[in-house]
């Protein structure tokens, strides 16, 4: 009875910090705003960074910011994602950390429900939750139309983009926070495959969801996938998918054995050639991972991460 009664004190008092990062989001960044302020449950704490933006959003940002129920921090500093997202989690204190992007708009009960099984499951470190992608334009639309407008967890693979996810700050420090080596993509992805690596629980709760403004044409839906390519390259992950890119972009008749055949075909084509030239771009250039990371089992860990396999919290190397 003592034991459950002092558990339920400590979730009362546990607090709850939402985080997030911007880059030039002068366009969203007031319609974004009002998503966090509409949240029917608040925050105990809100810091937010901005890489840098040169387009008007910083002073946007600022304006809109006076109307903040809740403790608010606001950093402007050029980095990339991964130092953005570390450096506004060491602006919090809370325990547990809700992470969002500008650009992404999250529902009203997104907050309370990302955070929800954190609070309700000691052992649980992670939960991603459902992102939704907003079809705005007749592009976006196509889109959808064959990749799907959400993605959904897949086998073996932690599920939780950074515009959509919520861990314990323990989890973050226990991989020594986001890889700010890497240039700009695949910081989340990576960062989630070192807590599967030393053996963080991962939850999954459909509603807590955030919809995604995708890309409004082709040029920027390519040089999207370019900088996913790069970053997944330089991170050393999802290989095998961008050697089939790579196929197909050196022989686009590759494309006519899959399921829709001719259908879209130079839209098909140019994304796999997209994706191929940033993986390729990140093959050749791509930042070294620092000389204390260590790969094992094909993931780059951390010395912090390593240092937990050694000390037994995880698997074993």
């Amino acid at each position: 009875m003592g034991g459950r009664l002092a558990r339920r004190i400590m979730v009362k008092r546990m607090k709850r910090a939402l985080i997030a990062t911007l880059y030039n989001e002068a366009d969203n960044v007031a319609r974004w705003w009002d998503c966090l302020m509409q949240q029917t449950v608040k925050p105990d704490e809100i810091a937010i960074v901005d890489g840098g933006s040169n387009d008007g959003t910083w002073e946007k940002l600022q304006a809109l910011a006076k109307t903040c129920p809740v403790p608010l921090k606001l950093e402007q500093r050029r980095c990339n994602i991964a130092a953005g997202r570390n450096r506004a989690i060491a602006l919090t204190e809370a325990e547990i950390i809700a992470s969002n992007d500008a650009g992404s708009f999250p529902a009203p009960e997104w907050f309370g429900e990302i955070t929800r099984p954190l609070m309700a499951d000691e052992h649980l470190d992670l939960v991603g939750g459902r992102s939704i992608l907003l079809l705005e334009n007749e592009f976006q639309k196509l889109m959808a139309s064959f990749e799907g407008a959400e993605a959904t967890p897949q086998p073996g693979i932690p599920h939780g983009s950074s515009r959509n996810i919520a861990y314990r700050r323990q989890a973050w420090a226990a991989v020594g926070g986001y890889p700010e080596w890497l240039t700009l993509t695949a910081e989340d992805a990576l960062f989630n495959f070192q807590l599967q690596r030393i053996g963080k629980t991962f939850g999954y709760n459909p509603q807590a969801i955030v919809y995604w403004a995708g890309r409004r044409n082709e040029a920027e839906y390519f040089q999207m996938l370019y900088h996913y390519g790069y970053g997944s390259a330089e991170a050393g992950l999802f290989s095998k998918n961008y050697r089939v890119h790579f196929a197909v972009a050196l022989f686009p008749p590759l494309l006519l054995f899959s399921k829709r055949g001719l259908a879209h075909f130079r839209l098909r084509y140019l994304r796999n050639a997209a994706s191929a030239r940033g993986w390729l771009a990140g093959m050749l250039r791509r930042h070294p991972a620092p000389a204390d990371w260590r790969r094992v089992d094909g993931i780059y860990l951390s010395p912090e991460a390593l240092r937990r396999l050694a000390s037994g919290s995880g698997p074993k190397i």
